[in-house]
């Protein structure tokens, strides 16, 4: 049998296979085709996720197994979400009880640790808006509503955490003694968020670390990261010595993968790759100073570092690296909708932070894609290691460089997928695709909400400048230029990575706030506000919202 003779129904389940770009083309090859996509509700949700730089995830079919009354109330939901962000009105603005113990946000959760009596309880709050009626067994009540939550003891303290719901697991990072010779040790716990016990799929129930880093500084900081099977450990100290090293284990095996290896900032590029900022020459964890610091590509197969990514800025001081992290499926039902849709990671971004030699902060965006693609065309040209990855081959339009004293409060979890968030100026981005007059040496008024997207897909399809009562949209697509000095010489840097700018019109007086798909999370002196974009379960068969 032929193409041509399947009936609808064949056709619709082999479609629903395809990524949105390719089911998009096929919608332009024959009437046929363009008439059943077009006549397909969950044909229409990959679509329309796609544009907001979206991938379903889960099973595929007409009986769409979603929480929802109806697949069609589902694709609302998509267009309903994506006008909300971007007009920044959330559907309720709620507040949780704020914990003083480290605090984590990921796969439409918060996970905090206890502090007082309970300094070895995690509380598992989900980025939804509170319950009207509650059948849930984990609830609690604080100013009158219900909040949806789990409790989990454990007997392991918690300087730090990582989680991801998809694998049943929570990454707890304790400080536990200093050494005879002074140095700090480390226990990384791999516990179960079901049971707050040992994970089963853990060989080892933790492993314990020796931090490498000269014993006379002691104000260690860490950043604990996890992607899939692996979890790595980076201890840095840059203020009174610049010293850093990163560690990669196998958290289901328990065995390091990559051994201590000098850096001062990496994350994960992919399941092979970590990018450093590093002194490739310095043995772990010593450094000298920051000019010989390079970024650089680590293979973790090779077990060498096999790429030097030139920059623009040739000095990268007190550098930071933030990403979306890569996690799996969200498994806890009442919040399935948040995990539904994972990022795109072909529009995945990472931000470098750095201070320039006039001691302003500067943030540069740069597309994780385009990177590891240059990196992979660079293996054609050049067979030694490290393979130089020239920067004008693939930076400028590959990257956008925000000026110094632009942006503010960029973190880790300030970045989903293709989207972070920031604090700006309250004029910011007020002109079509230049900088502008709002950028300013003083680092003043940075204190007004901003979400950059660089999902190009809007921007393909027409995208414009908007205004609404809440928010401003502005749309920037040309290339900037501006200067900065670098050895006593003015190095230009010119960038065009297009995205689109939602600036709030109104000042928040957060510490931080983290990105996710459906949520932003203020973090505020006393608690943590919630601004969700979505409907709590209980009102997704009645059509009602919340208040």
């Amino acid at each position: 049998m032929v193409f041509s003779e399947l009936p609808n129904e064949i056709i619709e389940q082999i479609l629903l296979e395809l990524d949105p770009l390719t089911l998009a083309r096929c919608r332009v090859t024959s009437k046929r085709l363009h008439e059943l996509i077009d006549g397909s509700v969950p044909l229409q949700i990959v679509l329309e996720a796609g544009i907001d730089g979206l991938l379903v995830v889960g099973p595929h079919n007409r009986h769409l197994r979603y929480p929802f009354s109806s697949a069609k109330h589902l694709l609302d939901e998509i267009i309903y979400i994506r006008e909300a962000i971007r007009k920044f009105m959330p559907r309720s603005v709620w507040r949780i009880p704020y914990e003083t113990g480290p605090m984590e946000v990921s796969d439409g959760i918060i996970c905090s640790v206890g502090a007082g009596d309970r300094p070895k309880t995690l509380y598992f709050w989900e980025m939804l808006a509170p319950m009207d009626e509650g059948h849930n067994p984990f609830e609690t009540e604080s100013n009158g509503k219900r909040y949806t939550h789990k409790i989990r003891d454990t007997d392991a303290g918690a300087d730090d955490i990582v989680f991801s719901t998809g694998s049943d697991l929570v990454v707890l990072l304790e400080r536990t003694a200093a050494t005879d010779t002074g140095r700090i040790k480390y226990r990384l716990h791999f516990r179960a968020i079901s049971t707050g016990g040992p994970h089963p799929e853990a060989r080892l129930s933790y492993v314990e670390y020796t931090s490498p880093l000269s014993p006379e500084f002691l104000s260690e900081t860490w950043f604990t990261q996890l992607y899939d099977d692996m979890v790595a450990l980076l201890l840095v100290q840059d203020v009174q010595a610049v010293q850093g090293g990163v560690t990669v284990w196998n958290w289901k095996s328990g065995e390091v993968v990559v051994p201590c290896q000098a850096a001062i900032a990496s994350m994960f590029l992919s399941q092979d790759q970590l990018l450093l900022v590093a002194d490739p020459k310095a043995d772990p964890p010593t450094f000298s100073n920051f000019e010989k610091m390079k970024t650089v590509v680590y293979s973790i197969s090779k077990g060498r570092i096999t790429h030097n990514i030139k920059l623009p800025a040739l000095i990268l001081r007190h550098p930071f690296l933030f990403t979306c992290p890569r996690q799996t499926l969200i498994q806890i039902p009442s919040a399935q909708v948040a995990g539904k849709f994972a990022p795109d990671p072909s529009l995945d971004i990472f931000a470098l932070r750095f201070v320039s030699s006039h001691n302003s902060p500067c943030i540069a965006v740069i597309s994780t894609q385009r990177l590891l693609d240059a990196c992979n065309a660079a293996f054609v040209d050049q067979e030694e290691y490290p393979i130089d990855v020239d920067w004008n081959l693939w930076g400028p339009k590959g990257s956008r460089w925000f000026p110094p004293c632009s942006l503010s409060s960029v973190s880790e979890r300030g970045i989903h997928g293709a989207r972070m968030i920031a604090f700006t100026r309250p004029n910011a981005f007020d002109a079509d695709d230049h900088i502008g007059d709002w950028v300013s040496n003083e680092e003043g008024d940075l204190n007004t909400p901003v979400i950059l997207d660089f999902n190009p897909r809007p921007i393909l399809q027409g995208a414009t400048n908007c205004d609404f009562p809440l928010c401003r949209n502005t749309v920037i697509r040309d290339m900037w230029s501006w200067t900065i000095l670098e050895r006593g010489k003015e190095v230009v840097i010119e960038s065009g990575l297009p995205f689109r700018a939602f600036v709030n019109k109104k000042e928040w007086p957060s510490l931080h706030v983290y990105l996710h798909s459906t949520a932003l999370v203020s973090l505020m002196d006393e608690s943590n506000d919630i601004h969700s974009f979505l409907q709590h379960p209980s009102m997704w068969n009645t059509g009602g919202t919340t208040e």
